[in-house]
């Protein structure tokens, strides 16, 4: 479907007719390019977005700023009393802001609902309401070096965690390493201690109860734990992810072929693929994650758009979003720039899994639990727990007093808020 059909369909009458007056403006803030931007910041989709414009007689202007200043950019926008977008994105900071964002529940087409995994709700809802749409299926996956597997004589990739335990140490030789992933953040969504909530989930665990509490420092808990310490002090995870910041540390180590396996999310495939930029082209594999004792797991990006409380035009600043989120544009979106589409149906189209041939995979996780355990508090609990994990990984403690500090630090935490 190309672009000149897109845009038709959004255009009144003849596309590009004049006297558009673009009565209503819209604002939005989103991140900068090559994290999950929307049409006009990134590269895809501008005919299509112009035509929108035109046949809503509306105006997007954008600020886009780089990923980790966008949770303080939001909190002092809404800190502020003024208003100052229409339109935010999200990254796990729903419940955090929930009383400036707009329930969209009653806005929702029903047939986009329909062709969205119903988990990834999960991670806009708080208080009953529903405050935002995700618009990418950003889920952590296995990627692997093909050609090392087949060295080490390994028929595919580990379905287990014992297989990737065995995995890890048979593949750690010739100065390169079995696993490798970044450790050195603690908090948030791709922190140390949201890997470890991907082993909680495949361990049979969960992060609270019913009463909200912390429930984590159990048997799965420390199952989890000890399965990173384990694979990290004998030798087979890369002694430098302690100290690896961010997703990109960690890929590039893998696609200099100085590691064989890691949990990654969808959208590094692209440049892991890209000769420009990695030696493993031809080389990269993709497979839902090991299974612990109660199956594989993962977690959310929880990548998602919402409507300011104070937008003059909700039900407009809702068009865009479903704009956004068509599945013309969604194509686009994963093609031109490998963040992978949240629709269910643009994830099953054989174009995309050619032009993506990750998203199979990923479609095929998402039939399987994911929940990053988003809460207002997010990232100061996961500061805690990521800062005692780190503790454990390091010998500083073991995994018995690591998960038992983290879990009083977090106790804390949560009885703060509901006080």
């Amino acid at each position: 479907m190309g672009a000149g059909f897109a845009a038709a369909r959004y255009a009144p009458g003849l596309w590009g007719a004049s006297g558009v007056s673009a009565a209503t403006n819209l604002s939005v803030l989103s991140p900068l390019a090559p994290d999950p931007a929307p049409p006009g910041v990134a590269k895809f989709s501008e005919e299509d977005f112009a035509a929108w414009q035109a046949a809503n007689d509306a105006a997007v202007s954008y600020e886009a700023v780089a990923w980790p200043q966008l949770h303080d950019k939001i909190a002092t926008n809404f800190a502020s009393g003024t208003h100052v977008h229409d339109i935010y994105y999200m990254s796990g900071w729903v419940p955090e802001f929930a009383q400036f964002l707009t329930p969209i529940q009653e806005m929702l087409p029903q047939d986009l609902v329909d062709d969205l995994p119903p988990s990834s709700f999960s991670t806009v809802t708080w208080d009953g309401d529903t405050l935002g749409v995700v618009f990418t299926l950003s889920l952590l996956t296995l990627f692997y070096n093909t050609e090392h597997l087949e060295q080490a004589g390994m028929a595919g990739p580990p379905t287990t965690w014992d297989e990737l335990k065995g995995y890890a140490q048979e593949l750690t030789r010739g100065g390169r390493y079995g696993w490798v992933l970044n450790y050195g953040q603690p908090d948030g969504i791709g922190g140390v201690a949201s890997y470890w909530m991907v082993f909680l989930q495949q361990a049979g665990g969960t992060m609270y109860g019913d009463d909200g509490m912390p429930v984590f420092n159990d048997a799965p808990g420390l199952d989890a734990l000890k399965l990173m310490v384990e694979m990290y002090t004998n030798g087979s995870t890369d002694p430098g992810s302690i100290s690896y910041i961010g997703i990109n540390d960690a890929t590039n180590v893998l696609t200099a072929g100085n590691a064989s396996m890691m949990m990654n999310w969808p959208f590094m495939w692209k440049p892991a693929s890209d000769p420009a930029t990695s030696k493993i082209v031809g080389k990269l594999g993709a497979a839902v994650l090991p299974a612990g004792e109660a199956g594989t797991a993962s977690i959310d990006g929880t990548d998602a758009w919402t409507v300011a409380k104070t937008s003059a035009d909700p039900a407009l600043a809702m068009k865009l979003i479903e704009f956004y989120l068509d599945p013309v544009v969604q194509t686009r979106q994963v093609l031109d720039t490998g963040w992978l589409p949240i629709r269910l149906s643009v994830l099953e189209d054989p174009e995309v899994q050619k032009g993506a041939p990750n998203a199979a995979v990923v479609l095929e996780q998402a039939q399987h639990p994911y929940d990053s355990y988003v809460t207002p508090d997010y990232t100061e609990v996961t500061l805690a727990l990521g800062t005692e994990i780190q503790k454990a990984l390091q010998g500083a403690k073991t995994p018995e007093e690591a998960l038992k500090d983290a879990s009083d630090q977090v106790t804390e935490i949560v009885k703060a808020r509901s006080a």
